[in-house]
């Protein structure tokens, strides 16, 4: 059994990248960092409830508080995870492209949709990317839980989505992807972030690769790596294929895949 901890950046109206990141790792873990977690924020005088990265990256005074928690999180045997995408891309699909890279279910026989997706919500398509891989890792017979704030726009979804998964996997069908684990997804909670040291962890680490990748996108430079702060947050990366982005190229390639292995047609799909 693995958890991952989960959270969203860039889901604001304008905004030109949406991501989604966080960690996974063996509940005892995370357990560990929890208490070194509350430790840190103690010793700088601040109470978890008030623990906010968008504003305390902002301030000079909390800098050496961040720099100690992303040494603490490496200190643990958690990994950590974490999609991208640019809106501008995501947005350049028809809206039956979007249904789908947004998780709507196609018939296999009609090429009907049987769900709707999020077409207009690009972060969705980096979210079903975090759930997948962590599900790569969890072992064969064992689950993935996943952890998101409550008070967080995702969440709404992610029980959606979670139930519509659990459906496919009951009846031992998902057409047109190459999800083979979806059977090792287990259950999804929802507790505060202001209470979660977790969530708060992987809220640290998705502000801070939004950030990188939005310099990235401005300068039109995809090799620059990561350094500082998010260098530390990486340190446990189990491979360089956790920790992506993905732009036009991508989703052209996922596109192709799905109609390589399912003979779809986007052609002539039904909305």
């Amino acid at each position: 059994m693995i958890n991952a901890y989960l959270d969203e950046s860039g889901i604001h109206n304008g905004a030109e990248i949406c991501v989604v990141a966080g960690y996974f790792g063996g509940p005892s873990q995370f357990k560990k960092l929890a208490l070194a977690w509350r430790r840190v924020l103690a010793k700088h005088g601040v109470a978890l409830n008030d623990f906010h990265t968008t504003d305390m990256a902002k301030t000079r005074r909390y800098q050496p508080m961040l720099l100690e928690l992303t040494q603490t999180i490496g200190e643990y045997k958690i990994s950590p995870i974490s999609f991208g995408i640019v809106v501008a891309d995501f947005n350049s699909y028809n809206e039956r492209q979007r249904k789908f890279i947004t998780g709507a279910t196609l018939d296999e026989k009609t090429g009907k949709f049987l769900s709707t997706g999020c077409p207009n919500k690009p972060y969705f398509v980096p979210f079903q990317l975090c759930l997948k891989r962590v599900t790569a890792y969890a072992p064969i017979g064992g689950k993935a839980n996943f952890f998101f704030g409550s008070d967080r726009p995702v969440a709404g979804y992610a029980r959606s989505l979670f139930d519509q998964i659990k459906m496919q996997v009951r009846q031992g069908s998902w057409p047109g992807t190459t999800w083979k684990e979806k059977n090792r997804l287990g259950n999804s909670d929802f507790p505060l972030a202001k209470q979660t040291p977790e969530l708060q962890a992987a809220d640290l680490y998705c502000f801070l690769t939004y950030q990188h990748m939005l310099e990235r996108h401005k300068a039109h430079d995809w090799d620059v790596r990561p350094s500082g702060l998010l260098a530390n947050c990486l340190k446990n990366m189990r491979s360089a294929e956790d920790h992506a982005y993905q732009n036009k190229r991508c989703i052209d390639e996922m596109l192709e895949e799905t109609r390589r292995i399912s003979g779809f047609d986007w052609d002539a799909v039904s909305a």
